[in-house]
């Protein structure tokens, strides 16, 4: 099965402990590098410098991942977030394999509508398909031959973030107004950084919940739902950390399916084949991966 998949890649070990370092040595005779900060001043450096916004402390923690099996409409949101680097899958070289149901994506509000949505929805996307081939095919140039491809077209995108645009990310994304694929990436990425340095991100959400504050449609309605998932991620979270210690060289993995993602009812699965003659997933699953 086709999951979205949020693998994170790359990011910098014990930054909480690294920040503080360089932070106290602002008031320091000793520079970074010698001063070594006890648990109380570590803690104390991440509350002042989140509180206060500092830049130059929370811009220190990076982090590189890349995100699997998402939509074009998702990275053309993703990419406006300009406070990082951005590497997308080209559709100018790549030559997408149209030849199954799993080149698209089908948001879970199209399956919630019932098998004649989805049905017509796929007839869509492979109608788009085949105007894809049949340009390719008469020799149009891949690059202009993509013009055909919906916005549904899967992609994969990697980006390096620092922990300060990261925050700004949860603030915007993890609000329920936040469009449902780039909300679930978002607590995906939020449950990362509950894994790799929790001391930075236990408190980060959504602005009703990082600062109190609804900045949405919801008008702080929708404040339970946030608060919520993320205590659904904590507790998965919290029963990976000692995982998470005990990997010297590998991955580990955490299935957010049932927080973020989307299982299809058994009878909307049967009546889709039948209107199509073909299975095709509709299911949603989110799939956190973590580098060690």
């Amino acid at each position: 099965m086709i999951s979205m998949e949020v693998l994170m890649l790359n990011y910098l070990k014990e930054a909480d402990k690294l920040l503080a370092s360089a932070g106290w040595a602002t008031r320091s005779e000793r520079c970074g590098a010698e001063y070594e900060p006890d648990e109380h001043e570590v803690r104390d450096m991440v509350r002042y410098s989140k509180e206060m916004k500092l830049s130059s402390v929370m811009d220190i923690p990076f982090f590189v991942f890349s995100i699997k099996d998402v939509s074009r409409a998702f990275t053309h949101q993703w990419v406006r977030y300009r406070i990082a680097a951005h590497m997308q899958q080209s559709l100018r070289f790549v030559n997408i394999s149209t030849g199954d149901f799993d080149w698209f994506v089908v948001p879970p509000m199209i399956s919630k509508k019932g098998a004649n949505a989805v049905v017509g929805y796929v007839k869509n996307q492979q109608d788009s398909a085949r105007t894809y081939k049949d340009l390719i095919k008469a020799g149009v140039p891949i690059e202009d031959a993509r013009f055909a491809l919906p916005i549904g077209t899967k992609t994969h995108i990697t980006t390096a973030m620092n922990c300060e645009e990261l925050l700004h990310v949860f603030n915007q994304r993890c609000c329920m107004d936040a469009q449902w694929e780039i909300r679930a990436v978002s607590y995906a990425l939020l449950a990362a950084g509950m894994v790799i340095v929790p001391l930075l991100f236990d408190d980060a959400g959504p602005h009703c919940i990082a600062e109190g504050v609804c900045r949405g449609s919801g008008k702080g309605k929708c404040k339970e739902y946030a608060e919520e998932i993320i205590r659904k991620i904590k507790s998965g979270v919290k029963e990976k950390r000692n995982e998470y210690e005990n990997i010297s060289n590998g991955w580990l993995e955490i299935d957010l399916t049932d927080v973020l993602g989307y299982g299809t009812p058994v009878k909307l699965k049967k009546e889709v084949k039948e209107g199509l003659g073909q299975e095709v997933n509709l299911d949603f699953p989110v799939i956190l991966k973590i580098k060690k």
